[in-house]
């Protein structure tokens, strides 16, 4: 590391400078949190863009109908906001579970984004209560959906001299909420081997409406659960209908047999988790009192 350049830009723009005249150089970095790992393991950046000096990038508030949430803003910050607590529980929630104290102080949500781990905790709830990713670049702003922002373990759609700017997450209507549920080696301090986030519309009547529900951890990205979609759309979630998602979430995923679990355990799993984040919004509609 000590032959690796640094430089650490005020705004935006000399940032996006600094990167189109870099020629591949700089490696952008906030919290460092998965940087320092690869590092561990070998890697040696040309150069350090720091981002932590651009407050344009910092901050959580609302804006034009969203909850905008800059990419500097940490996991910690995230999951202390009332307003996210509010209107994106299962985002406070996530970022409640990632990593350990220091952790959730250093990383970013920018970095959780940027990192493209089909096991990153903030990336299903996202994806869950439908947000969009801001991306700066030399050609002006971009937005993207969270769920299309990954291509792959560690790639995404952002091209030579983009950054992640922000996560803009639309503010639900009345009834709307969300839930994130994780299973990892252990409580804490572990990457998860399956995760699910669901968000929806509850009625009155406990219909379910507008449901989205993502899976993190089994397969190459964070994806979205079509099926079990389709089999909590509309319904009541009576035994007999979470019955029929859990079958429909078996065969959305997508997962592998590696080292931290198999492919039968993810599967069985994404179907407890289901059932588990569906019974938290049935809760926290039963609490609300709507």
């Amino acid at each position: 590391m000590a032959a690796t350049a640094f430089a650490r830009p005020a705004t935006v723009a000399e940032a996006l400078a600094a990167l189109a005249g870099g020629g591949g150089r700089w490696t952008p970095v906030a919290g460092g949190t998965d940087l320092l790992v690869r590092v561990r393991d070998g890697a040696r950046p040309g150069g350090l863009l720091d981002l932590t000096g651009i407050e344009a990038l910092r901050g959580i508030r609302e804006e034009a109908g969203a909850l905008r949430i800059g990419a500097l803003a940490t996991h910690a910050e995230v999951a202390a906001h009332e307003v996210v607590r509010k209107h994106a529980a299962a985002l406070a929630e996530a970022a409640t579970v990632v990593g350990s104290p220091a952790i959730r102080n250093r990383g970013t949500i920018g970095g959780n984004l940027a990192n493209a781990s089909p096991a990153a905790d903030l990336v299903p709830p996202l994806v869950a209560l439908g947000a969009v990713v801001e991306i700066a670049g030399p050609d002006g702003c971009r937005e993207v959906a969270a769920e299309a922002l990954a291509t792959g373990p560690g790639r995404t759609v952002l091209v030579p001299g983009e950054l992640i700017a922000a996560a803009r997450v639309p503010l639900p209507g009345p009834g709307r909420t969300s839930a994130f549920r994780r299973l990892g080696a252990r409580r804490a301090l572990a990457i998860a081997k399956v995760s699910v986030a669901v968000a929806a519309t509850v009625w009155r009547d406990g219909a379910l409406s507008g449901v989205r529900v993502a899976l993190g951890a089994v397969a190459p990205t964070v994806i979205r659960a079509a099926a079990a979609e389709a089999a909590l759309e509309g319904r009541v979630p009576s035994p007999d209908v979470l019955a029929e998602a859990e079958a429909a979430v078996r065969t959305d995923a997508r997962p592998i047999t590696d080292i931290r679990s198999n492919e039968t355990w993810r599967r069985e799993m994404c179907a407890v988790l289901l059932r588990r984040a569906v019974s938290a919004l049935a809760g926290a509609h039963a609490r609300s009192g709507d």
